[in-house]
């Protein structure tokens, strides 16, 4: 299934941050109020422990903010030539340890001597990474998640395949969408960044999935020389 959806319209979009901001925010306030009540009784401890939930709070506040400026108003490109091997080989390297958290099979299989192409390294790592992630947790523990290039059709294929769940029937439409997630305390943000950020290189990001079995994503993105083409 390819990727169509747009940024939801202001409106919607405005609806989403605030009810994803009043939560944490909510949070925020009651452990304000409880610090005041420790720091009237003089606990220490517990006043600590409240100021670092504080802090994690404002936190992810600052993150989800960060990525919501991200998606609807992504920084231009910066563009220069790259090799697509060696940007999935720094996302292994950064995605190992949440892999290891759930005791997961990483496995990397790169067609050598790919075809050069252009874009942005920063954001086309970030989108593979965000893709990965997504990968990682739908994963069960002793699962997998398999990453593989190849070169087809001056374009370079980049799928990777997760030993998950599979992606609901009644939620494959929604996936793109910013702000949907099925997962606890996820902002729901990754995958539709990571199709902007392929789409402004003009790529395609696509999925198949079955329920049972796990979902592969599909990252297409034009060699240097066919976008020399275009």
């Amino acid at each position: 299934m390819e990727a169509h959806k747009e940024i939801l319209p202001l409106r919607e979009m405005a609806r989403e941050i605030v009810q994803r901001i009043r939560n944490p925010l909510n949070a925020l306030q009651l452990n304000i109020d409880s610090l005041e009540d420790d720091i009237a009784r003089a606990n220490i401890e517990n006043s600590l422990e409240r100021l670092k939930r504080i802090r994690n709070t404002i936190g992810e506040l600052d993150s989800l903010l960060c990525e919501i400026l991200r998606l609807v108003d992504p920084p231009k490109p910066q563009i220069t030539v790259l090799n697509l091997n060696a940007l999935v080989r720094e996302v292994v390297t950064f995605a190992r340890p949440e892999s290891s958290k759930k005791e997961l099979a990483l496995k990397v299989y790169l067609q050598e001597n790919l075809p050069e192409m252009q874009g942005d390294p920063v954001q086309i790592k970030q989108a593979i990474l965000n893709v990965v992630l997504n990968a990682i947790e739908a994963c069960a523990v002793k699962g997998s998640v398999t990453l593989a290039t190849e070169a087809k059709d001056n374009h370079i294929i980049l799928t990777i395949t997760d030993s998950g769940a599979g992606i609901l029937e009644i939620d494959r439409d929604r996936i793109f969408e910013p702000f949907f997630t099925t997962k606890e305390a996820h902002a729901g943000l990754g995958l539709p960044l990571a199709l902007e950020i392929v789409k402004m290189h003009q790529g395609r990001l696509s999925y198949t999935s079955e329920v049972g079995t796990g979902t592969t994503f599909l990252i297409s993105l034009p060699t240097k020389r066919e976008m020399g083409r275009k």
